[in-house]
């Protein structure tokens, strides 16, 4: 308004402008109220009158700000007057709030609590905002802890209010500020005495401020050395004099520990006193200049450390010692396992070469003994009696040589199961047929209850299972005897019931161990050497087949078998059996055997069959018979002869002498199943030593019918 009023219409006239160019310029110099002023008075006069009508107009239309409100105090001054409680609020902003918290609590701790009041309510900080209830309240928790409760009242209400503090309010202010700052100090104070570090503060000037009982306790001070505004290089080279920094000049350690502080570097370094002690130290700058030193005994610490690291080293001296013990009680027991692994190697081949000495006499005297028992004429009852006994004998002795065989068998994992489907009526009829001859001899009901299904199992080693089931019952029962089975799903069990004086149930393990017998028990055949369930529990093993055992003390027991079915067979056409029997008159057969009482024996036996026999006991003497014209139908020959010559190569020399396949019957007290699988694949016939009479008879009697 100045400007246009006074300073342009001089500049137009020095420069030869018209006054019409500029609007209402040309009217107000024409003096349109007839006044009379001159032109300049007129313009300040203008001037002014604009000045303060836009001044009283934005005024009116604004209102003040806490900011603005404390610079025109600065100018004008405390009221004389008494307050103006109407006065109406300023137009408060979250920025004025800031402005205000600032001034007591400094800018960053304002902004960041302000900051994080703005989060919390899930809105961003904008300073530009108007500030509601919520912000005030926050403004008053922020002061309070700095200049109490209601001094923190009174200076928010002033500000928002536009008025100036008044002398009463200053001093409750001071008091109440006074008395937070002697509580804050007391209780950092308590703190700070009440911590189990040492702690030393030192000021930018690196002079000790403020320190704490403990870090006296540490160090052991003199009276006087410590107090405020003590320099820290004199406490620093104090404790480097006693040797408390460590080894080296005391300077040094003056000088490396100031140049940590000024540079404001955080540090950690251990210290060991002559006293045994160990310290840590630990110095960390302050954001405003300074630095704050914690010492820590960590005597115990350390001391436990070395413990446990001797301990460690212990530990591992042994370790290694256990270590290296181990590595020679694994080599021992592995070499103890190659023992013992040879031992059993050496036991199975002594076995073998043993059962092969010990079946042949007794070979020789079952022979003799079935060619007595089928020479009735000419003997006595008592005789025949005597007969009887001694194949009894023989017979115990072989089926305890059996068992011995058979143990070392299952004990050397020698035996290997050949599954296959049959029907079980074939076992159960063999079996029946076996056991009803001592039945009557004892006197016992025996009774076989079959089945026609078909199982999945090796018939051989079912077979001697069940053989050794029933042994055990004929041998303790005293009423019948049952063979049975019964069907579960998709097995059947084998069962074997009995009458006898059943086991106890703390026995009932026992009985399954080798060499364990119920001696209470009275039998009525003679005693085995407690092999027969112990070799059914190893041969149900080999199967898979369980094997189960229930007993009733008094009353009897039962032995079962659990085997799977197996699929249904296809049928068969029905044939007739031939029920003709075979008459091995005049059947030629030729015996070759090392020892002569064996060839003795079954020459006997076999005439009395009607055959007609001829012996060798090496391949000289088969050549010489050859050579007179024998012509044998069927050859029955020793496995191990003499010159380690075996019984298949000689089977393979009589074929290819005589030009036509000649079959034969190789005899041996090796079971070992890879010998038997040699024996078939070279078309010949297997039979275990000592030969059963009936088996030889039943074997002849089907070669001679396939040769008719």
């Amino acid at each position: 308004m100045w400007f246009y009023t006074l300073v342009l219409p001089v500049a137009a006239h020095g420069m030869g402008w018209s006054l019409s160019t500029f609007p209402l310029l040309s009217w107000l110099h024409s003096n349109p109220f007839d006044l009379p002023i001159s032109p300049m008075t007129q313009g300040v006069v203008l001037s002014m009158a604009g000045n303060c009508t836009l001044f009283a107009w934005v005024s009116m239309l604004s209102r003040t700000r806490v900011a603005e409100h404390w610079q025109a105090g600065r100018f004008i001054g405390q009221e004389t007057q008494g307050r103006d409680f109407s006065r109406p609020l300023l137009a408060v902003q979250i920025e004025d709030l800031l402005s205000l918290s600032a001034r007591f609590v400094g800018e960053d701790r304002a902004r960041q609590s302000f900051i994080r009041f703005a989060q919390r309510q899930g809105k961003g900080f904008n300073p530009s905002l108007n500030a509601d209830g919520e912000w005030i309240a926050h403004t008053e928790r922020l002061l309070a802890g700095v200049l109490g409760t209601s001094s923190t009242r009174a200076v928010v209400k002033a500000a928002i209010e536009g008025r100036d503090m008044q002398l009463e309010d200053v001093v409750r202010i001071a008091d109440e500020a006074s008395e937070v700052l002697q509580f804050n100090r007391a209780l950092l104070q308590g703190a700070i005495e009440n911590i189990t570090q040492g702690i030393s503060v030192v000021d930018q000037s690196l002079r000790l401020v403020a320190w704490n009982r403990r870090y006296l306790e540490l160090f052991n001070y003199p009276e006087g050395l410590i107090g405020v505004g003590r320099p820290i290089a004199d406490i620093i080279r104090y404790n480097a004099e006693r040797g408390l920094c460590g080894p080296g000049e005391a300077e040094v350690h003056v000088a490396r520990r100031l140049h940590w502080m000024r540079q404001g570097r955080a540090h950690t370094s251990e210290r060991l006193f002559p006293n045994g002690q160990v310290i840590e130290l630990i110095g960390n700058p302050m954001p405003g200049g300074g630095f704050v030193m914690s010492f820590t005994d960590i005597t115990e610490f350390r001391a436990a450390e070395h413990a446990l690291k001797g301990v460690n080293e212990s530990l591992e001296q042994r370790v290694a010692a256990r270590t290296h013990e181990l590595s020679q009680l694994n080599q021992a027991l592995t070499e103890a396992k190659g023992t013992a692994e040879a031992a059993n190697e050496s036991k199975t081949r002594f076995l073998a070469a043993v059962s092969h000495d010990l079946m042949q006499p007794l070979n020789a005297a079952r022979l003799f003994s079935a060619a007595l028992s089928h020479q009735q004429e000419g003997i006595s009852s008592d005789a025949q009696q005597l007969v009887r006994h001694l194949d009894s004998s023989l017979r115990s002795a072989e089926d305890l040589i059996s068992d011995l065989l058979d143990i070392s068998r299952i004990e050397n994992g020698k035996i290997t199961p050949d599954r296959q489907p049959f029907p079980l009526s074939a076992l159960f009829d063999t079996l029946g047929a076996e056991f009803k001859a001592l039945a009557q001899e004892q006197g016992l009901s025996f009774r076989v209850r079959g089945s026609s299904l078909r199982v999945d199992s090796d018939i051989k080693l079912l077979r001697r299972v069940l053989q050794n089931f029933l042994t055990n019952a004929f041998r303790y029962a005293k009423g019948p005897i049952l063979l049975g089975v019964r069907r579960y799903g998709e097995s059947l069990s084998l069962e074997v019931w009995d009458r006898g004086p059943g086991i106890p149930e703390d026995k009932r393990k026992v009985i399954f161990e080798e060499f364990k017998r119920l001696d209470s028990h009275k039998t009525h055949a003679a005693k085995g050497l407690g092999l027969g369930l112990a070799i059914a529990d190893g041969l149900c093993r080999i199967l898979e087949h369980p094997l189960q055992v229930r007993s009733w003390t008094g009353k009897g027991s039962v032995f079962s078998v659990r085997v799977p079915l197996a699929a249904p067979q296809a049928a068969l056409p029905a044939t007739l059996p031939d029920v003709s029997r075979p008459a091995l008159n005049g059947t030629q057969v030729l015996c070759v055997d090392n020892e002569d009482s064996i060839l003795i024996g079954m020459h006997s036996l076999l005439s009395r069959w009607g055959c007609q026999v001829w012996t060798a006991r090496n391949r000289q003497e088969c050549e010489a018979l050859l050579n007179n014209g024998v012509r044998p139908q069927i050859a029955l020959v020793d496995y191990h002869l003499d010159e380690g010559e075996t019984g298949t190569e000689l089977m393979v020399w009589l074929r290819t002498r005589l030009g036509q396949p000649v079959p034969g019957v190789l005899i041996s007290a090796d079971g070992r199943a890879e010998l038997i699988a040699q024996v078939h694949a070279a078309g010949l016939d297997y039979l275990p030593k000592p030969v059963k009479p009936a088996v030889l008879r039943a074997l002849l009697s089907r070669h001679v019918s396939l040769d008719g």
